[in-house]
């Protein structure tokens, strides 16, 4: 028997061995050597790259086919399952790797006929865009057919090979981004579902409270002439999507400040977008230079072949979400006869008629669906779903839309004009789009097709009637911008637009309070001057503007509690002290928040009943909007607790109650407070989406996980939803800092790193340094680039 285990042990062992090698053999597939030269099909000349300490590439070549052909292998060397996967996304085609769990989420994806709006789009461009695109496809499809046996480990695990790229899947991305930042179909079934719920004067105070909102980006702007409920299917389908690709554009800060503001008498530049923090992440970093043609450095979104946000050699630009409501919903009339028509204008219309064959991993036949669509837009209502109106959607991203011709525009830039022109090409992703120029010159631009519409639009409207059809956009030289403004900066952080009384127009109701604007403005008045440094401590802000005007309020009504406990009384201690800083060490954070929920959940629970409840709060918004009222007024008709009809609570009891029921709750899990941190339960939680399997991060140490400070509502944000956990589920996705008065004095950073590769040195290699405040070199001038550069290669033609 001794022998027999002896020899199972050595068996065991050996598996095991056998077992990590295979194992490490997965995970290093598709690992490129940074430092080997390549040739490739198409190129005309030697195109030279260099990397640096990052991993990110700076590409020299001598014209722009060949820069746009290497642009398009290197993003398929560093993320091509990314790129993939971000395809499949727009084409609803995730049913054929993840299996038949995504089969609705793909039907929801197809029903925004992003593939159908790409390929009219695509002959319609010009050929110095439209080359590039097919430039860029070369590029990675050279790349896919050199590695057929050698592609990245998810590919090997998911058991699959990429299909060639096209033009038209890099159109794709930006009906992705377009649909990502859309803020009204998140919003607006949720707000319709709770309308049926409550009445009109508790469904007012939900709503954004726009008298407290009066930090507007547009201050200045001043014209001459100022022409004046969805199926649970839909829900599931969203939360889908966000589990397998993060959130874009949802949030961020930009500012500027002109030579007199700035140390070095020059601009200088700040940008962070806000969205999902995933592995590998949305951006990645690039540097193409065509010389005497082109000079550009910044984020590419994988899978485009132009920078998103950067510098050229004369400009910089960089985005936040303007939060535009661009999606109207519309409960439609069936014909009980025939259900491929619909009511309207007293007359039955015909829909138009899809039928789509999805493909499931796993299944020997396809999954066949048929998608309906009215003259606005897709039926999001299964039929079948007899207690459930049918629901059609109007959205801006179903319409041409030119933001490649934007960022081409931006990467060529020279001025405020060109900067401009190119900004037109913004319809469907709404920005506010800030700049700054060498010459000394800053603005900012909003961009977007703005629907002329029956406002408000966030409830739903008839659909048996052309009265609420949009009546035609709002024209770009309509929309608001400010160019040198007076008082020597420009800034942004999703905040209200711009004063109804200059711009009659309605944009959205879904504006982010405007916490993160006045502590950005805040600091921005503090000195007479700012430099670099000044902006990185800026972007690692977390001083809560929300506590400084929440806080008192707490202390307040807490002093006029009776019978507080020793813990208690502490804990009103520890609030009292507090600096209002989320630090990871601090415990009134932690203290602060639970607070919060406690009493978000004590005020409404009530009358929205539990899945109303849910769903408001799994919105970043939603909640804020009501508790910001309540707090502004310290009362309102929500304070009333409607289970208890023989008493009528006020805010100072439903405030007393939710710290005491916060002190229970932290006590009985930590004990003492000094074993207590917002750092303790407040983690940056970064997955891979197979990550989520634990025991494929367990083998491929996919996932990472830092103790982080901040929250949602700081400058720099490691955001929380409203109810689970206090991890971070979303977060700057980028930070980059430019100073033109020397473009190699640039910093930025990403939060996880170039590669998507787990066994490159460049995964996550930023991450530790992004949690504790710091930012990178951004060189950008040849001779810093090639001092600077760990590793050179070099493309020439086969």
């Amino acid at each position: 028997m001794k022998k027999f285990l002896k020899i199972i042990a050595v068996i065991l062992v050996l598996s095991a061995i056998g077992g990590y090698f295979v194992v490490q053999n997965i995970k290093k597939s598709g690992l490129p050597d940074y430092a080997k030269d390549i040739k490739i099909a198409g190129l005309t000349d030697k195109v030279t790259v260099y990397r640096d300490q990052n991993g990110i590439p700076h590409i020299y070549a001598q014209n722009e086919r060949d820069l746009y052909i290497v642009t398009g292998y290197l993003q398929a060397q560093d993320r091509l399952w990314q790129m993939d996967l971000l395809r499949r996304v727009t084409q609803g085609r995730l049913s054929e790797i993840f299996g038949k769990k995504l089969v609705d989420t793909d039907v929801t994806l197809r029903k925004l006929r992003i593939p159908d709006n790409s390929a009219k789009l695509l002959p319609t461009l010009e050929p110095k865009v439209n080359k590039p695109l097919q430039y860029f496809a070369e590029g990675v499809n050279q790349y896919i057919k050199d590695h057929q046996d050698d592609l990245g480990f998810e590919f090997k695990v998911l058991d699959y090979q990429p299909e060639s790229w096209k033009p038209e899947h890099s159109l794709n991305l930006v009906g992705y981004m377009a649909w990502n930042l859309e803020l009204g179909y998140k919003l607006e079934a949720t707000y319709n579902a709770i309308k049926n719920k409550v009445d009109e004067a508790h469904f007012k105070e939900l709503l954004p409270d726009f008298e407290l909102q009066n930090d507007f980006v547009y201050r200045d702007f001043n014209p001459d002439a100022q022409k004046l409920t969805i199926d649970t299917t839909l829900v599931a389908s969203l939360v889908s999507i966000n589990q397998i690709t993060p959130d874009i554009f949802t949030g961020s800060n930009n500012w500027a400040v002109a030579g007199k503001k700035s140390t070095t008498g020059k601009p200088i530049f700040s940008n962070d977008m806000h969205l999902g923090l995933n592995i590998p992440g949305i951006w990645s970093r690039m540097h193409q230079n065509v010389e005497g043609k082109l000079n550009v450095t910044g984020v590419v979104l994988p899978g485009e072949p132009f920078i998103v946000a950067g510098h050229n050699d004369h400009i910089a630009w960089g985005m936040t979400n303007v939060m535009l409501d661009g999606s109207d919903f519309y409960t439609e009339t069936i014909n009980p006869d025939n259900k491929a028509q619909y009511q309207f204008n007293g007359n039955w219309k015909d829909m138009l008629i899809k039928k789509e064959k999805i493909f499931v991993k796993g299944e020997e036949n396809p999954v066949e669906k048929t998608l309906y669509f009215t003259h606005r837009g897709p039926i999001f209502t299964n039929f079948n779903q007899t207690d459930v109106k049918p629901v059609s959607m109007h959205w801006i991203g179903n319409e041409p839309s030119y933001e490649i011709n934007g960022l081409y525009g931006f990467n060529h830039a020279k001025n405020w004009e060109d900067f401009r022109k190119a900004a037109r090409g913004f319809k469907s992703v709404s920005q506010n789009i800030a700049y700054v120029d060498i010459q000394g010159n800053i603005g900012i631009q909003m961009t977007g097709r703005l629907p002329k519409r029956v406002a408000p639009g966030y409830l739903f409207l008839p659909g048996n009637t052309d009265k609420y059809d949009w009546k035609g956009y709002v024209p770009f030289d309509s929309l608001p911008f400010e160019y040198n403004p007076a008082r020597g900066f420009v800034s942004s952080a999703n905040n209200r637009s711009v004063d109804p009384k200059k711009f009659k127009y309605y944009i959205t109701e879904w504006y982010d309070l405007p916490y993160r604007i006045k502590r950005i403005r805040q600091m921005l008045n503090a000195k007479e001057k700012l430099s670099v440094e000044d902006f990185r401590q800026m972007d690692y802000d977390h001083h809560s503007i929300q506590a400084d005007e929440m806080k008192p309020i707490y202390l307040k009504h807490l002093a006029l509690a009776k019978n507080l406990n020793e813990q208690e009384k502490k804990a009103v201690k520890i609030l009292k002290n507090w600096d209002n800083v989320y630090t990871e060490k601090a415990v009134a954070p932690l203290i602060f928040e639970q607070m919060y929920r406690n009493m978000t959940k004590n005020i409404s629970l009530d009358e929205l009943g539990v899945n109303n409840y849910k769903n408001l709060n799994n919105m970043l918004l939603s909640s804020e909007y009501l508790m910001n009222h309540i707090f502004a007024h310290e009362g309102s008709i929500w304070c009333d607790d409607i289970s208890t009809p023989d008493k009528k609570e006020t805010f100072q009891d439903m405030l007393v109650k939710s710290f005491k029921e916060t002190v229970k709750q932290l006590t009985s899990k930590y004990g003492s407070f000094k074993n207590m941190s917002w750092g303790s339960v407040h983690h940056l939680k970064l997955q891979h989406p197979i990550g989520k399997i634990k025991l494929m991060d367990w083998a491929f140490d996919l996932n990472r996980t830092y103790e982080a400070p901040g929250n949602s509502n700081t400058v720099n944000p490691f955001s929380i939803k409203a109810k689970g956990d206090f991890n971070s589920v979303f977060g700057s996705s980028e930070k980059h800092i430019f100073s033109t008065v020397n473009w190699d004095k640039s910093k930025s950073i990403l939060p996880t790193g170039i590669s998507g590769n787990p066994a490159s040195e460049f995964y996550c290699n930023q991450t530790e340094k992004y949690v504790k405040g710091e930012v990178l070199p951004d060189y950008f001038s040849r001779k810093a680039v090639e001092k600077n550069a760990l590793y050179k290669m070099t493309f020439s033609k086969q």
